[in-house]
């Protein structure tokens, strides 16, 4: 198996000026391609409407075709339809534009997500755009079972030869908000979605030690309100079993500065190995 990691949107906001990626990937199985997250898609950069205007505006976005999962896609030589299964981590703005482009894929969601985006609460939920659901995909909605993932709760996605994938629910971001883990047992990645934020000490995911460009200003109730609380716990599973998880997160600065790097170093990891 291989998995690719995508840049799905660069985002550079002026008043934080601190410049990030749309962190989503692409796992090839002997089932189909399965993508998680989808970043912006085309029609947020050639039909965007007023929400996805400004975000775009304020995230400083340069709507790049060529960084939206379908050109990338098609760019690795294969075609939209080969992904046969999409699996967000939760539906913003920012992280579920290309459904769209990939209207026969199979989209994979937690229980609570897909009934948050049915009736948004709060200001995190007020950043779902209807329109990226608006061709009605082929949902998938995913209820709790009752299994464990090194002591987070699970929830069965997927069982191909090469991996298996699971929600782990991590709720505060949105209600419905997962992270994905991907692999078998000796080797797995998790993206972690939008529950750590390289910009307030997520560097330490990647085992680089404290990030000099966290933002350590912002206090750390908002940080939990706006992440969920779960990067002790992150953190703490990563100390434990580094040697068999790597993880990601949605919004990641190294990935920015050093995407090349990051991307040969997890695929060397983990592509052909699990």
């Amino acid at each position: 198996m291989k998995i690719h990691h995508l840049n799905c949107g660069t985002l550079n906001a002026p008043l934080v000026n601190i410049p990030s990626i749309v962190y989503c990937l692409l796992v090839e199985t002997s089932q189909g391609l399965v993508l998680i997250d989808t970043g912006f898609g085309t029609q947020d950069y050639l039909h965007p409407n007023r929400k996805m205007r400004f975000f775009l505006n304020y995230m400083g976005v340069p709507r790049l075709d060529a960084e939206t999962a379908i050109s990338q896609v098609q760019s690795l030589g294969f075609n939209p339809a080969d992904v046969k299964h999409i699996i967000q981590t939760h539906l913003h703005i920012d992280h579920a534009g290309g459904l769209v482009d990939f209207p026969s894929a199979e989209v994979h969601v937690f229980r609570a997500e897909y009934q948050a985006i049915q009736q948004p609460k709060g200001v995190m939920e007020f950043a779902y755009v209807q329109q990226h659901w608006a061709h009605h995909p082929a949902w998938k909605v995913h209820e709790s079972c009752g299994e464990e993932w090194f002591g987070f709760e699970a929830v069965r996605i997927l069982d191909t030869p090469e991996a298996d994938f699971y929600f782990l629910p991590l709720p505060g971001h949105t209600r419905g908000h997962c992270g994905v883990a991907i692999g078998k047992p000796g080797n797995w990645l998790l993206h972690c979605g939008d529950a750590v934020s390289a910009y307030h000490g997520g560097g330490d995911i990647h085992q680089r030690g404290p990030s000099a460009y966290t933002l350590s200003w912002f206090p750390d109730g908002m940080v939990n309100r706006i992440l969920g609380g779960h990067v002790p716990r992150i953190r703490a599973l990563l100390a434990e079993h580094g040697p068999e998880i790597s993880a990601v997160s949605s919004h990641d600065i190294y990935s920015y500065w050093e995407y090349n790097g990051q991307r040969e170093r997890l695929s060397s990891a983990l592509s052909g190995n699990i």
